[in-house]
């Protein structure tokens, strides 16, 4: 009994010491623990609205963080951003944290020292505005070294850049708001953008670029090509060594538009002998930008160590084909390209321009019957002031002279390579009495056919067996004029060789022209000083190893003065 008794009272005194260790808690029941602290301040045995309040007290949302750049302080005020203590939140994170690790945990826990940050809320559009202020203050753009072109080929020196890194920063402005942290300056974090090349390496990319002075890429395709100046392909030298890879992707990012092209469908309307309308189906294509830049990463020092002036890669397009054919929708044997020309005239006045553009919609979707002859003088027809055109400079008996029409033989001249290229039988051609600018913009002397009406005239018999279809696109933007001719392809084959020229003589004095379309005193260079010269070239055409035409086109230029001209109006 005695045993039995002393065990009860053993319990009871356990459960009373029990009691007594739970006292506190029972009593703290709904507040923060012993030794809790709120950024090193005591928030001990608080209930939350004593927590709350308190924070309010203690950390006043008002003053601003202090942040630096090198020498420069940047504040940023807290009312600017709208930071606020969310004191609910951080005071039931105090409360209840303890209490997520258990009931058994939580009797220790109520004794242990804890530190609590805020929790603050901002304005996310605000912070993102002051945070670009900051960009606005501290980013320095990166300026990299350049090879400059001038008398003097030279090196441009380049300026490091400056960048805040952004989601660090705003990192860093929260984590300061959580410790309350107005006083302390806290670095921006910002890094240096770029790379400066070292005095050898400036030295020997000046080197490399002398080895592309006067060279050029030519990127070509039967539907257009792509021309990359020496300017540019210096600029893609990169400072110690190799290509710069960024501005080759930028280069043909930026050239990848203009070479993009929807496929056209075929159009042809044929009304009462005419033609009414005529597209021809063309393919669409687009830049295979990709292939692009592997060709010049894979060739470009290649290119940089070859002699040659002009470089020559195949330009690399995806193609996609028109839905209706130009076979389809015309029965008179129209089926496809036989041959183009073009030429520019990026130096003729707006009046010649004017002339260009109407004589190139005279003769313009034309129709050639097989066995027939065409005739540019027909097919142009009247050339008067009723028709639109304008008095500019035009070749005649050897002189020049202002009349109507100047400039028509642009018109000419691109149609006749047109002809060469087609293998059409050409039976009249005449050159110009001397050598004229515009024609060897884009073309060797002795490519050009001068008209007059009623003569000289571009005449050629269409021995094809099929219709032939003459189309002038003119481009008024690009001052360039191109002429196509459509048929059969009956096989034939085109090849011009044997290019020549001779008889070079040197040009006379200037000559200097009246002009009363110009104000008084005003003077124009009108032709440059143009020595003479002889050209000749061979043109054979042949099918299935048959010679159908073959011909040597031959132009005599005699000397010509440069020619200006002097305003004699009011």
């Amino acid at each position: 009994m005695k045993n039995q008794k002393t065990w009860k009272i053993a319990v009871a005194s356990l459960g009373m010491i029990l009691f007594l260790m739970a006292l506190p808690l029972i009593a703290a029941f709904g507040k923060s623990g012993r030794e809790t602290k709120v950024l090193g301040r005591d928030y001990s045995v608080l209930d939350k609205k004593e927590i709350e309040a308190k924070l309010k007290l203690d950390f006043p949302m008002t003053g601003s963080l202090k942040l630096s750049e090198e020498e420069r302080i940047f504040e940023v005020d807290l009312a600017s951003i709208s930071a606020e203590i969310n004191t609910d939140k951080t005071a039931s994170n105090m409360l209840f944290r303890r209490l997520k690790q258990g009931i058994g945990p939580y009797f220790k826990a109520f004794f242990e020292t804890r530190d609590f940050e805020l929790i603050v809320t901002v304005d996310e559009e605000k912070l993102e505005q002051k945070i670009g202020e900051i960009e606005a203050a501290v980013n320095k753009p990166y300026i990299p070294t350049e090879i400059v072109l001038g008398t003097q080929m030279s090196v441009r020196e380049g300026q490091m850049g400056r960048e805040v890194e952004r989601e660090e920063l705003k990192n860093l402005i929260l984590e300061k708001l959580a410790r309350y942290d107005l006083d302390n300056v806290s670095a921006i974090p910002a890094e240096d953008v770029g790379f400066l090349p070292s005095d050898k390496e400036k030295k020997e990319a000046l080197e490399r670029a002398k080895k592309w002075l006067g060279k050029e890429l030519k990127l070509e395709d039967r539907e257009t090509e792509l021309i990359v100046d020496s300017k540019t392909l210096i600029s893609w030298i990169k400072f110690g060594g190799g290509v710069e890879e960024k501005k080759v992707n930028e280069y043909v990012a930026a050239v990848a538009p203009s070479l993009k092209r929807e496929a056209q469908n075929a159009i042809f309307k044929f009304e009462n002998g005419r033609v009414m309308e005529f597209k021809p189906d063309r393919p669409g294509f687009y830049l295979d930008e990709e292939k692009l830049k592997n060709i010049i990463f894979r060739n470009y020092l290649n290119w940089e160590q070859s002699g040659e002036k002009i470089l020559k890669e195949e330009l690399p397009l995806v193609k996609s084909e028109a839905e209706v054919k130009t076979g389809e929708v015309n029965n008179l044997g129209i089926k496809e390209l036989l041959g183009r020309g073009s030429s520019t005239f990026h130096h003729s006045s707006e009046v010649r321009n004017v002339n260009i553009r109407i004589g190139a919609a005279a003769v313009n979707q034309v129709l050639v019957a097989p066995g027939e002859e065409f005739s540019f003088n027909k097919s142009l027809g009247e050339v008067s002031r009723e028709k639109g055109y304008t008095m500019a400079y035009i070749i005649r008996a050897g002189r020049t002279e202002l009349d109507l029409g100047g400039g028509v033989c642009q018109v000419s001249t691109t149609l006749f390579r047109a002809m060469l290229d087609a293998g059409v039988q050409i039976t009249q051609r005449r050159p110009h009495a001397y050598r004229v600018s515009y024609y060897e913009e884009d073309s060797p002397p002795g490519y050009d056919a001068t008209v007059f009406l009623p003569s000289p005239d571009l005449r050629f018999k269409n021995d094809t067996g099929n219709y032939l279809l003459i189309q002038s696109y003119y481009d008024g933007v690009n001052k360039k004029l191109t002429y196509e001719i459509y048929g059969t392809n009956d096989g034939r084959e085109v090849e011009i060789s044997n290019y020549k020229k001779w008889g070079a003589a040197a040009a006379p004095p200037d000559v200097y022209i009246d002009d009363p379309n110009l104000p008084e005193g005003k003077i124009v260079k009108v032709e440059s000083r143009v020595p003479g010269l002889n050209t000749s070239f061979d043109w054979v055409v042949k099918r299935n190893g048959e010679i159908l035409h073959q011909r040597t086109f031959v132009s005599k230029y005699v000397p010509w003065a440069a020619v200006y001209r002097r305003g004699t109006g009011n």
